[in-house]
């Protein structure tokens, strides 16, 4: 009987091992073969490389061919609205090999169109981030920025991964062309301190501004550039268009309209918006 008995247990103590052999076997071949994550972006963009931002109205035209970098739009002109063609744009900016890794940022639309203008503002009883009870006022413009930011963040991390979309640079496309409040600029505010507030609450740490003196100036009402300390803008990157040539970008480094550093000058470039880096 204690013959046995001892039989049995190394029996079992045999295909104990043997099971575990193979799970720690398998667990390796698993981890080796499964996707990696995306790498941080930590290579800092060489100044003077040249890349190009594309969005909606280049998915039915050649993208531009080896990009230093690439910056994607996600919406399809405003607010809440899609590129049709993120993914394979996000695609193409990851054959960028600028400082030896791909390097892709995105930017949103932003605006601020109240309550008659947009199915997407907050309805009353709106608590999150703060409290609004439908109307055209700062806070309810703060959760339209907020919402909005997060909407288009959840578009990017579709088509990029989430630990992609929220590793990567992120612009806020603020422009005249979108709608504003041309009384109420506190809203405007409001509205972009939102988005802000929205991309950081997703992890997302590197976020700039793109925009002009006279854009920003006309829809924040901040004086150009802002010096002020309690100004929550004033420390944010900039994007500025305006330069007609690569030879005319440099003149552009130093036209902030925020206070920040200007970390692209942008400029066209065979039928493209070329990017020129400032630092």
């Amino acid at each position: 009987m204690h013959h046995s008995f001892g039989r049995r247990l190394a029996m079992i103590t045999f295909i104990a091992g043997a099971l575990q052999l193979f799970a720690t076997a398998y667990g390796a071949q698993a981890a080796a073969t499964a996707a990696p994550e995306p790498a941080r972006q930590t290579a800092k963009l060489q100044p003077s490389s040249t890349g190009y931002d594309i969005s909606y109205p280049q998915c039915s035209a050649a993208f531009p061919k080896s990009p230093a970098f690439g910056i994607i739009g996600v919406n399809g002109g405003l607010a809440y609205a899609t590129n049709p063609c993120l993914a394979s744009e996000y695609a193409w900016a990851q054959t960028s090999t600028s400082a030896g890794q791909p390097h892709v940022s995105f930017y949103l639309n932003t605006g601020n169109p109240g309550p008659v203008a947009s199915t997407h503002w907050p309805p009353p009883g709106t608590t999150t981030p703060q409290a609004c009870d439908g109307s055209w006022s700062q806070a309810c413009a703060y959760d339209y920025g907020w919402s909005a930011a997060q909407d288009s963040f959840s578009k990017a991390a579709a088509a990029s991964g989430s630990s992609a979309a929220r590793t990567a640079p992120w612009w806020l496309d603020v422009e005249t062309a979108n709608s504003w409040s041309n009384t109420d600029l506190a809203t405007n505010r409001s509205d972009l301190q939102g988005a802000v507030a929205g991309l950081r609450a997703v992890g997302v740490t590197t976020i700039g501004v793109y925009s002009t003196s006279s854009m920003w100036s006309q829809i924040t009402g901040a004086s150009s550039p802002s010096s002020t300390l309690n100004d929550p803008f004033r420390t944010l990157a900039n994007w500025v268009p305006g330069a007609r040539s690569f030879k005319e970008a440099p003149s552009y480094c130093t036209r902030t309209f925020t206070g920040g550093p200007v970390k692209y000058a942008q400029y066209p470039s065979n039928g493209f918006d070329a990017d020129y880096v400032c630092l």
